[in-house]
């Protein structure tokens, strides 16, 4: 009997297992952090540790937004781990930067005698880092600019789509919300359904990058 390869019940069992192997492919790319998130004593001293364990998250986010790109992709698993190798030179350029910024503050939060209005202008800027790091990471797993203009385009298609750029804020906010309400894990266990949300929310912006960039280079 033949199977109906565009029937729901096909379309349905390929998204599943496009999820779980997605899934595995961000847990196997960001293990040593997970492990040494798991090892580390939840205290204020160990913040510049869970840094260093963050920067594998990056080039995961990467590889997570460019393996979610085609949705009739029946090799996730090779499309993963091309994503990871190809963006990992820029993904880390643009993540390890953020990663410390946002350290710095929270180091800053836990230790420094300031003033509430330096630490929250501190906070408020590392947060702010990381939701243009994430925008340039999206950028680096749909297209091929050089890194001195990555930060530069993710700009251009924050201003140009306004609801994509407010919608990797309200990823951020969320994924954020589920570590502080939740547990720290559940943001790891959803990975592969956070990545497919953030691939499809800033499909607008990276139609106007594609329309007004990419075009006009070609």
């Amino acid at each position: 009997m033949d199977i109906d390869r565009n029937g729901p019940l096909s379309r349905v069992t390929n998204f599943v297992y496009r999820l779980l192997i997605i899934e595995l492919g961000f847990v196997l790319a960001t293990a040593p952090a997970l492990i040494g998130i798991f090892l580390l004593e939840p205290d204020a001293s160990n913040i510049p540790l869970y840094a260093v364990c963050a920067l594998l998250f990056g080039p995961a986010i990467t590889a997570g937004v460019y393996a979610w790109r085609t949705d009739h992709d029946v090799v996730p698993w090779l499309r993963f781990w091309k994503g990871w190798v190809d963006g990992l030179g820029q993904s880390l350029m643009i993540w390890v930067p953020a990663v410390a910024l946002l350290g710095l503050a929270a180091f800053n939060a836990a230790y420094a005698q300031v003033g509430i209005g330096f630490i929250v202008a501190g906070v408020v800027l590392g947060v702010s880092g990381v939701i243009a790091a994430v925008t340039a990471l999206v950028v680096i797993a749909n297209f091929s600019f050089r890194s001195r203009d990555l930060f530069k385009v993710a700009l251009y298609g924050a201003a140009s789509a306004p609801l994509a750029a407010l919608g990797i804020v309200s990823m951020i906010v969320l994924t954020g919300g589920l570590i502080v309400v939740v547990s720290d894990w559940l943001p790891v266990f959803l990975a592969s359904f956070l990545l497919l949300l953030l691939a499809r929310t800033v499909t607008p912006m990276l139609r106007q990058i594609q329309s007004d960039l990419v075009a006009t280079q070609g």
